[in-house]
């Protein structure tokens, strides 16, 4: 099977991590029911990311920062990278800052939203393998849909999901878990209202247990090829 349409035998995976209170949570669970060996790039303990011949696919993780903001030591290096990424047609999952990231050099506009969208979020899917919620969105900034590329993924907020070839883009967080959300509190200006903690901490009603569900399914259709767009 060539990249262009997948990669099911693919076995070395790279995270790229922007903060420790950012990993790959629900994530590094499902490679290792694919066997996948995990290799973490952590860009903010001055990591270097490698060539992209040195993985079968890659991950870019979430960050509080922003895509756009060029004075960020080490973004310059993170979007060559996609870039090469991109060039070598090695898959590429994008998850909220990563999926703006990979907007971004694709030539879409990155702009932030007039309100956080910040809970649980459900999303119009045309695609089985990516359902339509719960998802946990956690974020004030979004892409606009890159030329070339498939919509796989939107609600009334934003453009919530794209593929383009074997590489996809979403704005929500299918690696992200109860503790890791909780990790993520105290970077929000202001302080969230019970509106917000309620149905995340204390009235959870099961939604975290189907998005693990929903994002073992997400994480293999995108690997597997089956989100691949145009």
């Amino acid at each position: 099977m060539t990249r262009a349409a997948g990669l099911p035998g693919a076995r070395r995976l790279l995270v790229v991590e922007h903060g420790s209170h950012a990993p790959a949570g629900l994530l590094a669970d499902w490679a290792a029911s694919r066997s996948l060996t995990i290799r973490t790039v952590a860009l903010h303990a001055g990591e270097p990311l490698p060539a992209a011949s040195d993985c079968d696919a890659a991950v870019i993780l979430g960050s509080e920062l922003t895509a756009y903001d060029d004075t960020l030591p080490w973004l310059a290096a993170e979007l060559a990278f996609i870039e090469r990424m991109l060039a070598q047609s090695v898959p590429l999952l994008g998850i909220c800052f990563g999926g703006q990231a990979l907007a971004r050099v694709l030539g879409a506009r990155l702009y932030r939203l007039p309100v956080p969208e910040i809970g649980w979020a459900q999303v119009t899917s045309g695609h089985p393998g990516l359902a339509e919620g719960p998802w946990l969105s956690w974020h004030r900034d979004a892409f606009e849909l890159p030329a070339g590329a498939a919509q796989i993924a939107a609600n009334a907020v934003c453009v919530q999901g794209f593929s383009y070839g074997p590489h996809a883009a979403l704005q929500f967080h299918p690696e992200a878990t109860q503790p890791i959300a909780a990790s993520w509190l105290p970077f929000l200006r202001p302080p969230p209202g019970e509106e917000i903690t309620g149905p995340l901490f204390r009235n959870p009603d099961g939604a975290w247990d189907r998005a693990a569900v929903h994002a073992a399914r997400l994480f293999s259709a995108w690997l597997d090829g089956d989100l691949a767009g145009p």
